[in-house]
Parts: C-alpha cells; sequence; structure tokens
C-alpha cells in the first residue's frame, strides 16, 4: 500500500472512532431497558450500573479523560462481560493510543458479540491494513459495508485496498461509490487518479 493510502485510511479511521463515541451514547443507554421495571431489585441492578457506568465512561471519553474512561470501560467489562460498547471503545483507546495488538483483541471481543458491528469492522479493518494484512482488511471493509451501505469511508478505503491489491476497476468503482455518498471525499479520490472524479 502506498504511504498516501495508508495515511487517508488512518485519518478516516480517527474521524469515525471519535463520530461514533456520541452515537453509542445514545443507542447503549436507551438499549439495556430490556429488563425493565418489573422484577426484584436485585435483579435489576446489575443492568442499571452498567448503563450507568456506560454513560459515565463515555462522557469520560469525550472530555478527554481517557485514563478514567479505560478504567470505566475495564469495570464495565467485568460488570457486563456481553458489553459490546465496553469492548469497542477499550479498542478504540488502544488504537489511538498506538496499541495495535491490544486493540486488535478488544475488536475481536466486539465482534465475536455482534459479528455485524460496523464501528469494529470498520477499524479493525484499519488496523489490519496497516499491519499488511490487506486480503483480511478487504473482508473486514465489506463486512463493514453489508452491515450499513452509506458509509463512505468504508467504501473509500476498500476501493484503496483494492486498487493497491491490482483490482483497479472494482477499486474505483468503490471510491466512485464512496464520493457519490460523500461528495468531500472528491479531492482525496482524484489525488489517488480514480479516473472520472473532479475535485
Amino acid at each position: 500500500m502506498s504511504t498516501s493510502a495508508a495515511r487517508s485510511i488512518s485519518s478516516l479511521a480517527k474521524a469515525l472512532a471519535i463520530a461514533i463515541v456520541g452515537v453509542l451514547a445514545l443507542g447503549a443507554c436507551g438499549s439495556s431497558s430490556s429488563s425493565g421495571s418489573k422484577g426484584s431489585t436485585t435483579s435489576t441492578t446489575p443492568a442499571v450500573a452498567a448503563r450507568t457506568l456506560l454513560a459515565r465512561a463515555l462522557q469520560e471519553l469525550t472530555t478527554g479523560q481517557t485514563a478514567q474512561a479505560k478504567s470505566d470501560f475495564e469495570q464495565l467489562v467485568k460488570l457486563d462481560p456481553e458489553n459490546k460498547y465496553a469492548y469497542y471503545n477499550l479498542g478504540y483507546i488502544a488504537q489511538t493510543g498506538g496499541n495495535s495488538g491490544k486493540a486488535e483483541t478488544q475488536y475481536r471481543h466486539t465482534l465475536a458479540i455482534d459479528p455485524k458491528f460496523e464501528p469494529a469492522l470498520y477499524n479493525f479493518a484499519i488496523l489490519r491494513a496497516n499491519a499488511g494484512a490487506t486480503e483480511e482488511a478487504i473482508g473486514l471493509y465489506r463486512k463493514a459495508i453489508a452491515a450499513n451501505d452509506k458509509d463512505a469511508n468504508a467504501h473509500f478505503n476498500l476501493g484503496l485496498l483494492l486498487r493497491n491489491s491490482g483490482k483497479t476497476e472494482e477499486g474505483d468503482a468503490e471510491i466512485a461509490r464512496a464520493v457519490e455518498l460523500d461528495p468531500s471525499l472528491a479531492s482525496a479520490a482524484a489525488a489517488q487518479g480514480v479516473p472520472g472524479i473532479n475535485k
């Protein structure tokens, strides 16, 4: 992969990962209410505690309190071992902290719980691409796109990997789709020499 392609992939990863934190906060805090208010206090307390801890950890992450957020996400994993948001955000913290191995482990945990969780697929694909595992990264991007066909960054990054793998026509089609979804990617696509793309 060319240096410029790798740079494009890396920068897109950080943008998506930061944006997803707010989305997770909204989705997760309402999703654990399935236990409802019926039943004993003991049976609902862990779910309520998990929701509260998740909301606090996400708030800490968005305000730059990364160490405290990491501690709270780790506590959340102990409280709720099936919480994909905790594993995902631990992966994100590791990834942005430069610990790719730890990030991959956390993303694997996330995907074991929810194989279609797009943010984990996307960021895991970036790590695998940067590690030179191109075919695995391509597969992960394809899964991310299957989960959300409107993800322009996933289409763009998949296109870059396909082009660098010699599948130029397929790669150009993915990048064209990315630009269709997000015209702000046109300059990056033109810089990669994709035909038919105007800056």
